[in-house]
């Protein structure tokens, strides 16, 4: 019996893997985790975590891992569609038609295509970070326009007690008021239009004729994912622009609900 990857996925994502683990293993928070001695072998001094934003479980004692499914595999001894089952009993989903193992493979397939091409749109905003990092941090080095615009974005950010370490700590940045700084850049190092034009790192204009920077003129404020990496971006306008805050719309990388600025 055989589910569809994307909802095996949205399950893993959607359980409460503490719920799932604590009848198991008693848990205390600490800190974004939760601590206990490890259900799978004996132990005194807890070595067994569970981070319930990553989905997953680590034991530092005796290497075992894993998220809500393995974890029911290895103690209750079910096999993988079994856990499955298990596992939306107790999120409270509706469990889909199984599929035949055509169709798994189908579906496997779509999600490494969506992997493959998430991990290119990361690629491209780590380029797009950096260079709005430098914009903002070097602009002693930038062309006469440039630099007067990019110090007035650091005093801006002074004179509201945003600190020089605080931005370092946040990864802040500041597009350049320009329509095609990013383009360029982004172009100069090698990456084609069709994969520019899907990270929203860039927008298209109505006959489609001309693509520009999303972003002019703005702090700019990384949204990162669990591994640190920029997935997607914020930005605020500092003067009378509108809209004020601008946000990346959903990509390959960024699904709008499924993450948290300054979460990590």
């Amino acid at each position: 019996m055989l589910y569809d990857q994307f909802f095996i996925d949205d399950l893993k994502s959607r359980a409460d893997l503490v719920r799932i683990i604590e009848p198991y293993a008693p848990l205390k928070k600490k800190g974004a985790n939760w601590m206990g001695c490890c259900p799978f072998h004996q132990e005194k001094t807890p070595s067994f975590s569970v981070s319930p934003a990553k989905g997953f479980y680590k034991c530092f004692g005796c290497g075992k891992g894993g998220n809500a499914c393995t974890c029911l595999m290895e103690i209750e001894g079910l096999n993988f569609p079994e856990a499955i089952q298990r596992v939306a009993e107790m999120t409270g989903v509706v469990l889909p038609e199984p599929i035949d193992d055509e169709q798994f493979a189908q579906s496997k397939k779509r999600k490494e295509e969506k992997k493959q091409l998430s991990d290119q749109v990361i690629e491209l905003n780590k380029v797009a970070l950096e260079f709005w990092e430098a914009e903002l941090e070097g602009s002693g080095q930038l062309a006469e326009g440039r630099r007067q615009k990019a110090e007035a974005a650091k005093t801006y950010l002074d004179e509201r007690g945003i600190s020089e370490e605080i931005r370092k700590q946040f990864r802040m940045g500041f597009s350049p008021d320009s329509w095609d700084s990013l383009l360029n850049h982004l172009r100069e190092k090698g990456h084609d239009d069709k994969l520019i034009e899907q990270s929203g790192l860039v927008s298209v204009n109505e006959e489609k004729d001309r693509v520009f920077d999303r972003f002019r003129g703005r702090i700019m404020f990384p949204v990162l994912d669990v591994n640190g990496d920029p997935i997607a971006f914020g930005a605020r306008a500092m003067g009378d622009d509108q809209p004020k805050y601008l946000n990346s719309p959903e990509t390959p990388a960024y699904v709008k609900g499924q993450h948290l600025y300054g979460l990590f």
